[in-house]
C-alpha cells in the first residue's frame, strides 16, 4: 500500500468500527445523489412564436398550482364537462386529508408523508382569481410547445380516476375556492419522496420544462428552478423574436 493510499484505508477502518456512523453517511451520499445526480433534460419540442401555450406556476413558498389554458384539453374532456365555462384551469395535487384541512396541523402534514396516503387533484376554474386561495403567491408564466401542452394534459389524465363508464371525474369534496372548484379522485399516493410540489414539478417535465423534480420538496425552490432555466411567457417569446 501507498503513502498516499494509507490515509484512505486509515478512514475506512475508522467507519468499520461506528458502524452507525457509516450508516448514516451512507444514506446521506444516497439521498444527496437522488436528489441531485443530473437527469436528461425532457425530450419535447421547445416552444417558438409561432409555436406556444402559456402555462402559469403559482407558489405561496411552500405549495404550488398550474394553471393551463381549457382550450388545451379536447372539448370532451372530464374537466371541461365539469367545468364547460372555465377559460383556465387552476390544478393543485396533494394528500387527501391534509389538502382538506387548513394546513396549520403539523401532525396531519406529518402523516402524509408516511405511505399510503390517498391523493386527490384539486381543481379551480379561472386560474388567475382562483389562484388567490393560495394567500400571497408568485406566479411565473411558463410557455410550452404544444407537443409539451399535449404531454401535460396526458400527464393529468394519468392521474385522474374516472366513473364506472370512464366519462367523467369521480369529486371527493367541494374545493378551496367556493363555489368554483372540486377535490377528485386521483391517482398515486403521497409520501416523501412524491410531495405536492415534486408532483407539479414532474408535471412541469411532461410539458419539456427541465426541472429537477426530485428536489422540488418545497414550492419556493420549485418556481426559483423555473426562472433559472429560462422559460418565459409566450409574449416576451415573440416580442424577443421581433427584435432580432
Amino acid at each position: 500500500m501507498s503513502v498516499q493510499d494509507a490515509p484512505l484505508e486509515q478512514r475506512r477502518r475508522q467507519l468499520s468500527r461506528r458502524p452507525v456512523a457509516a450508516t448514516v453517511l451512507l444514506i446521506a451520499v444516497a439521498l444527496f445523489a437522488y436528489l441531485y445526480f443530473p437527469i436528461p433534460a425532457p425530450n419535447v419540442a421547445a416552444p417558438t412564436p409561432d409555436n406556444c401555450v402559456e402555462l402559469h406556476l403559482y407558489s405561496n413558498g411552500y405549495h404550488s398550482d398550474i394553471g393551463a389554458p381549457a382550450a388545451i384539453f379536447p372539448e370532451n374532456h372530464p374537466l371541461r364537462r365539469l367545468y364547460p365555462d372555465a377559460e383556465s384551469f387552476l390544478i393543485g395535487w396533494g394528500d387527501q386529508a391534509f389538502y382538506y384541512s387548513d394546513g396549520t396541523d403539523l401532525w396531519l402534514g406529518l402523516d402524509a408523508l408516511i405511505p399510503p396516503s390517498p391523493s386527490v387533484l384539486h381543481v379551480a376554474y379561472n386560474a388567475g382569481p382562483s389562484s388567490a386561495y393560495l394567500g400571497p403567491n408568485d406566479d411565473l408564466a411558463i410557455g410550452v410547445s404544444h407537443e409539451g401542452a399535449d404531454r401535460f394534459v396526458r400527464y393529468i389524465d394519468r392521474a385522474l380516476v374516472l366513473d364506472g363508464y370512464g366519462d367523467d371525474v369521480i369529486p371527493t369534496s367541494t374545493g378551496k375556492v367556493i363555489g368554483r372548484s372540486s377535490f377528485l379522485r386521483t391517482r398515486g399516493s403521497f409520501h416523501l419522496l412524491n410531495v405536492c410540489n415534486q408532483w407539479m414539478a414532474r408535471a412541469l417535465r411532461a410539458a419539456g420544462v427541465d426541472v429537477n423534480a426530485r428536489a422540488a420538496w418545497l414550492a419556493g425552490p420549485l418556481i426559483r428552478q423555473a426562472r433559472r432555466i429560462g422559460r418565459t411567457s409566450c409574449a416576451t417569446l415573440s416580442s424577443r423574436s421581433g427584435d432580432a
